[in-house]
């Protein structure tokens, strides 16, 4: 187990020389890991809150449209269609440090209370970041929260839904970069999408997500009023779109983007927080005096229905 000593600051060389020790030795402990961490998940999924160690979702599709019958023709009865679930199981994600009783007694800036409160950064950082593995992966099966209800990945040309034929079928992944072409590709992907039996259930792409590379491209294509790129006096479309732009550090390519509905009622990428981190503060499990702080949270994401998200690379 890592303890935090007195000599945990090798650079420093003997402990007795360090800073750390001497009041008044330091105008401030500069440490920019202390900033305040922005969490960038509840702008690309619902932030659900549960009490349950498995959250399990049903894909059920409703009845087929009706069809025009002659007359004295029997009405036809028709059956919904039953899909997979989706269970959503509570995962564990932990962070804690141990200090001596020396070190807390002789340190002159407070740190056992510093690093304590930083605990809590640390386990906001570390939520946002695993829950935007799904976000950079969005063409892999392997993830560890699993895939949605058609067993594919996020993006893929392939999605299915419950019907017979083949109406269900959809694309939401486009080749192409960030362009006004790939734009009004998604937008057509949204006003013409249909539900798991083929019914055409139309979205509104509400809003473009995009890694910081791609904001001024973004924003050139969302908000100039005429035609980006040219000299004519054509107006820009797009901006007719009303998409707002999200720009996420969180994602990792500098070529992919997405839009989503994420005002859908359908949305349905999820993250289910079972416990928000808790903190414990105990004596170490022996004769030392030492100290331990121990911070514990729950939670778990992922998706089922992958349809409200058009994703673009190249």
């Amino acid at each position: 187990m890592a303890i935090v000593s007195t000599a945990f600051d090798t650079s420093s060389g003997i402990e007795v020389n360090s800073p750390l020790f001497k009041a008044g030795a330091l105008r401030k402990i500069f440490d920019n890991t202390t900033k305040k961490v922005t969490q960038f998940y509840p702008l690309v999924t619902n932030d659900l809150k549960t009490d349950k160690l498995k959250e399990t979702d049903l894909r059920l599709a409703g009845l087929e449209d009706a069809e025009e019958l002659a007359e004295g023709q029997d009405i036809p009865l028709h059956t919904p269609t039953e899909g997979i679930e989706k269970t959503y199981t509570q995962r564990q994600f932990g962070i804690g440090f141990r200090m001596t009783h020396k070190m807390d007694k002789f340190n002159k800036y407070d740190l056992w209370k510093r690093w304590t409160a930083d605990m809590a950064r640390r386990q906001q950082n570390a939520k946002d970041i695993e829950i935007f593995v799904m976000f950079n992966t969005m063409t892999s099966t392997g993830l560890t929260c699993g895939v949605g209800f058609d067993t594919l990945a996020i993006a893929n040309a392939t999605h299915t839904g419950l019907a017979t034929g083949t109406g269900d079928q959809y694309s939401n992944y486009l080749d192409a970069g960030l362009s006004q072409a790939g734009l009004e590709s998604a937008r057509y992907y949204f006003k013409t999408l249909v539900d798991d039996m083929g019914h055409l259930m139309v979205a509104n792409g509400d809003t473009l997500i995009v890694e910081p590379t791609l904001w001024p491209d973004a924003i050139e294509l969302t908000q100039s009023e005429l035609k980006p790129g040219t000299d004519t006096n054509d107006v820009n479309i797009v901006r007719q779109f009303g998409l707002k732009v999200k720009e996420i550090p969180r994602l990792t390519s500098t070529t992919c983007w997405f839009v989503i509905a994420k005002s859908d009622e359908n949305y349905d990428y999820n993250v289910f927080t079972g416990m928000e981190p808790n903190f414990v503060v105990k004596d170490a499990p022996d004769a030392s005096l030492d100290k331990v702080a121990l911070s514990l949270q729950y939670f778990t994401y992922g998706w089922g229905d992958p349809r409200l998200l058009y994703c673009g690379n190249t």
